[in-house]
């Protein structure tokens, strides 16, 4: 089966580097390019890909409005913002926009492949630099103490869930057993009414919980 992509991006030379770089994988298809917000907004709407690679500095119409876009009109299209410019806010809002992976335009060539490999498998992704532009964003802005929804441990559990590490990663980590860490995992997601951990993890940014 194809996983089809699209790619939104208003430098043409960007948009064919990236397609040069994906069309390599058997399993991988673009099915379009766009040079603007707009145009790429249209192409998701008419395409409804698997995943969508899209620039967060475009026209007006920018990469922020186009992942919000997605989630209303295609919410099974997974967002990957891939940007050059590396700032704990836009993360943030990124996430916000219901971005699933952020990743920088001098990524390695295979790890972008892996990063959107990742985000089809239900995961998030980011790049190494981002990881930690989102543990200072979590230390800059602490949630809210009124929102006691999640205890302490599980803040940081989802704190580690979003960096993409795995249980067994998060045990290791937090010298914690792989049963202990599914089950605060499964606490987490029934607390936030999350299907699965991406959903958990974009719950929590929106309320400000991490």
């Amino acid at each position: 089966m194809k996983h089809r992509i699209v790619i939104i991006d208003d430098h043409k030379v960007v948009r064919e580097g990236l397609r040069a770089i994906l069309e390599q994988e058997p399993d991988f298809e673009i099915v379009g390019e766009a040079g603007s917000g707009e145009q790429g907004s249209w192409l998701i709407a008419r395409q409804k890909p698997d995943v969508a690679l899209v620039d967060i500095r475009l026209d007006e119409t920018t990469g922020l409005d186009v992942c919000r876009y997605a989630a209303g009109v295609s919410p099974a299209t997974r967002v990957i913002v891939l940007t050059a410019f590396m700032d704990s806010n836009l993360v943030h809002q990124a996430l916000q926009a219901g971005a699933k992976g952020y990743l920088l335009k001098d990524a390695e060539q295979m790890d972008l492949v892996s990063r959107v490999r990742q985000v089809l498998r239900g995961e998030m992704a980011f790049d190494p630099r981002v990881t930690r532009s989102l543990a200072e964003y979590a230390v800059e802005h602490p949630p809210d103490e009124a929102d006691t929804l999640l205890s302490p441990r599980e803040v940081e559990i989802l704190r580690l869930m979003a960096q993409g590490m795995t249980n067994a990663e998060i045990a290791s980590a937090l010298f914690l057993s792989a049963a202990t860490v599914k089950d605060y995992v499964r606490n987490i997601m029934g607390k936030l009414d999350a299907r699965n951990r991406v959903e958990a993890v974009t719950r929590a940014v929106r309320r400000g919980l991490i």
